[in-house]
């Protein structure tokens, strides 16, 4: 019986154990790895299921949702609210605040740095870009649009609580540091107790 219950366990887990986890700098240069404008990387491609950590750097930025066509406009949908680090801080510093977002499918979505103001001076993310609309046409959307700025919907910094916005179609979990525990643990623990399970 215990096999069997640990056999379910690892059935039901196992999705989230081969989910990858994408780290994005905001307010990072991705040609330099230094503080900057944009995201870091400004394009990925991540599958159902992933999770995207935004891990924002100095100075006031925000993740704000938008469409190929007007890219410093928000669509009203994901939006992590305006996150405030302290400009003393090194790029990389450990305890970033951070905010996860859950890819439900490999559509694409576009961002933008709304609060940074520098949607298009460059500050654009494109997940899951395709041919017809690729990440280079939507960075260069973003510098022919003036930027429209939208409200935002929370503000945190380091010392503060996490912001807790929630919006559709995405999930959205937010911390002050991204989590250190491994589904693999998880995983590896059920596996070691010795029960192997058959799937048909």
């Amino acid at each position: 019986m215990v096999c069997l219950v640990q056999s379910l366990l690892l059935a039901v887990l196992l999705p989230y154990a081969l989910a990858a986890e994408y780290l994005v700098g905001v307010g990072k240069d991705e040609t330099t790895g230094q503080k900057g404008i944009g995201f870091d990387p400004s394009a990925i491609n991540p599958a159902a299921g992933d999770v995207i950590v935004f891990e924002f750097r100095s100075g006031q930025h925000s993740v704000v949702q938008s469409t190929f066509d007007d890219p410093c406009v928000g669509n009203g949908g994901f939006n992590s609210g305006i996150q405030t680090v302290s400009d003393s801080l090194a790029v990389d510093a450990p305890g970033l605040p951070t905010v996860r977002l859950t890819v439900n499918d490999t559509n694409p979505l576009w961002f933008f740095d709304d609060a940074g103001g520098e949607c298009n001076k460059g500050g654009v993310l494109a997940i899951n870009p395709s041919g017809t609309q690729s990440a280079a046409t939507f960075k260069d959307n973003a510098a022919a649009k003036a930027t429209t700025s939208v409200a935002t919907s929370a503000t945190s910094t380091i010392a503060s609580s996490p912001s807790t916005t929630a919006t559709s179609p995405t999930t959205i979990h937010s911390s002050a540091a991204t989590s250190k525990f491994s589904r693999f643990t998880v995983l590896g623990s059920l596996l070691s107790a010795g029960c192997v399970a058959f799937f048909s």
